[in-house]
């Protein structure tokens, strides 16, 4: 079936029958001037099975939590983790 959309909610299918739409070309909905601008002809267009809702929300995942460094200090090392380094290499990692 073909159809024609321009937002959610805005779409007008061959199965309404409404006169003066050329299902070949889409006019005159899908000409730039149209009010409220132009619809896209879809030549396939199956409905949706359920209805969504008028509006929603996206909704962004929580970060995962970063654990926090066990960091010690000593006089010419640092210990990150486990893990010992000078502090000239320190510099060189962060560019310094």
């Amino acid at each position: 079936m073909k159809a024609l959309i321009r937002n959610y909610g805005e779409t007008v299918t061959e199965k309404d029958g409404i006169e003066g739409i050329d299902w070949n070309t889409g006019a005159p909905l899908t000409n730039a001037e149209w009010c409220g601008g132009p619809y896209q002809l879809v030549q396939n267009y199956v409905a949706p099975v359920d209805d969504a809702p008028e509006s929603y929300e996206i909704v962004e995942p929580e970060p995962e939590p970063v654990p926090e460094a066990e960091v010690e200090i000593e006089e010419d090392t640092v210990v990150i983790n486990g893990v010992t380094y000078t502090k000239a290499q320190l510099r060189e990692m962060l560019g310094e």
